[in-house]
């Protein structure tokens, strides 16, 4: 038996939850060296005003905590890092540095402001508060520019925290937005003192705010060059953690290779540009290897408002897991939008670019990793039911024990009570309803491990779902009561066919006719047939 701690005694500490550049390398933690990119963008001759959009818990924070400690010239804290080859000159500059998160009205969003306002007021000796924030902050400027002698850096993170937390309260997400372009119409008049601007967020709202203000703004979001600004790549987790996921495999009793491929499946395939270049998401993959356990951090360190908003605003059909196709335009350029729930999915990180289509000029979307798969099952599928968490959960896992082992009318039982008064969404007609309980039944048995595939087009017509597993094909088809219901669902069944497909793949083969009440809200009757 390995002697795990003793043998992982010398293992430089993870910097589990810290977001601060400096404090990780004076602590002596472990740091996946990004100072390439801060390289680079310092140096960028062609932007002026950045903005850096991922997931939460991505890492942006530390970024521009980075990105602080460079401008502020601390040379001590690089040492044995790449910027040390590239950078020559180390110019100080005067940070100034906004953190707006954690505001959920336009007047905390002022008081913070101003609190942070008043902190560098004192470091500069004067005091402003007879001011409204944007006149501050135009007199802060300028005065840690020292009278035209040093340009400023302004670094702002999340800043589109504030935005995200009223986008369903419409009279506070007004004055939100006129706060903004107020606020950061300043630092458009105060450019000739400004050196750069970068903004990290989530969303982006164009329109909505400071992006309609700050003019030639520089979205990196999706940019080739900044794919791997954020998270961990393959390299890197071979590179810098290998020893750490040694560790990992000991204690759970693995190859090297299995752990690592572990935590390839359950935290890794983000991409965010064309080049598809994966990460892993940072936050999970160092709580991981500290407790040498692979758990779902992600989910339990909680969700994104916006997103939850918006499916419980009901407005929206949920979209398909794993192939949700979008413009490149509409992806790169879009701006936050309650009605574009699949942007919002992709930009809060439950879908991913899973590949460019160069002939359409569009992306490819899908489930990033299990990790994502199970905090949809936690997060999103109990909202759109309306049920308990922990009563979703049980149900499914019901559902699935006596699917697999072949207890298929006792499994429908258990899908009848997991979607019985399910609330529909805003659009009532049969068609939307139809679709909404297709959504359903298909989250379920994704949810279950197993791979649905709805709208299956065929020579003869076209299967709502159709569900492979290794023991069995299944056939669902779906029909409203004043739509046919079961007998309707049936007759197409067997009027088209669709078992020939199947005939002889050597697996059993079944097929569910299903009928939903649009007034009892509820799966009413079912048939199941077994083929073969």
């Amino acid at each position: 038996m390995v002697d795990i701690k003793e043998k992982y005694k010398d293992l430089q500490p993870l910097p589990c939850g810290i977001q601060d550049f400096e404090k990780i390398r004076t602590n002596g933690l472990l740091y996946a060296d990004k100072t390439e990119y801060v390289y680079k963008l310092a140096n960028d001759p062609n932007g002026e005003v950045y903005f850096l959009g991922r997931p939460r818990r991505f890492g942006k924070s530390l970024f521009l905590s980075t990105l602080e400690c460079y401008f502020n010239a601390r040379k001590d804290l690089f040492e044995g890092l790449k910027i040390m080859e590239l950078e020559q000159k180390w110019t100080k500059y005067e940070v100034l540095r906004f953190d707006l998160s954690g505001c959920s009205t336009t007047d905390d969003l002022k008081d913070k402001i101003s609190r942070s306002l008043r902190k560098y007021e004192n470091k500069y000796g004067y005091t402003a508060l007879d001011k409204t924030e944007g006149a501050r902050m135009s007199t802060l400027v300028e005065t840690a520019a020292k009278g035209e002698q040093q340009r400023v850096v302004v670094l702002f993170d999340e800043y589109d925290s504030a935005l995200q937390q009223t986008m369903y309260n419409e009279e506070e997400h007004k004055k939100m937005r006129d706060f903004y372009r107020s606020f950061f119409a300043v630092l458009k008049s105060e450019s000739h003192y400004i050196f750069k601007i970068f903004l990290t967020g989530i969303m982006k709202f164009t329109q909505l705010s400071l992006f309609s203000v700050l003019n030639n703004i520089k979205i990196l979001s999706a940019n080739d060059e900044y794919a791997g600004v954020c998270g961990f790549t393959h390299e890197e987790l071979q590179s810098c953690f290998r020893r750490h996921v040694e560790r990992l495999a000991d204690a759970s009793e693995m190859t090297y290779n299995q752990a690592y491929q572990s935590i390839i499946d359950r935290y890794d395939s983000y991409s965010f540009s064309k080049n598809l270049t994966k990460v892993i998401n940072p936050y999970s993959l160092l709580n991981a290897l500290a407790d040498c356990e692979l758990n779902n951090y992600w989910t339990i360190s909680g969700s994104t408002k916006v997103l939850m908003d918006t499916i419980d605003s009901g407005e929206h059909q949920m979209p398909n897991w794993e192939c949700e196709y979008m413009d490149k335009l509409a992806l790169e350029g879009n701006d936050a939008d309650r009605k574009n729930l699949v942007l919002s999915l992709y930009q809060t990180g439950y879908l991913t670019i899973k590949e460019y289509i160069k002939d359409l000029q569009a992306y490819k979307l899908g489930i990033p990793n299990h990790e994502v798969k199970e905090a949809i099952s936690k997060l999103i599928v109990p909202r759109i039911l309306s049920k308990d968490e922990s009563l979703v959960e049980s149900t499914i896992f019901q559902f699935k024990k006596e699917f697999i082992f072949g207890n298929l009318e006792r499994a429908m039982q258990f899908l009848q009570a997991l979607v019985a008064g399910t609330p529909y969404s805003q659009d009532n007609t049969s068609k939307a309803i139809e679709e909404r309980f297709q959504f359903i039944v298909v989250q379920v048995l994704f949810l279950c491990g197993f791979k649905p595939q709805s709208e299956v087009s065929i020579a003869t017509g076209r299967m709502d779902i159709v569900c492979k597993t290794k023991w069995r094909n299944a056939i669902f088809e779906l029909k409203m009561t004043s739509n046919g219901g079961l007998d309707a669902a049936s007759e197409q069944i067997k009027d088209r066919s669709y078992a020939a497909p199947f005939l002889a793949e050597d697996k059993e083969l079944v097929t569910f006719a299903v009928e939903f009440d649009s007034i009892e809200k509820s799966l009413t009757r079912w048939r199941v047939e077994k083929i073969k």
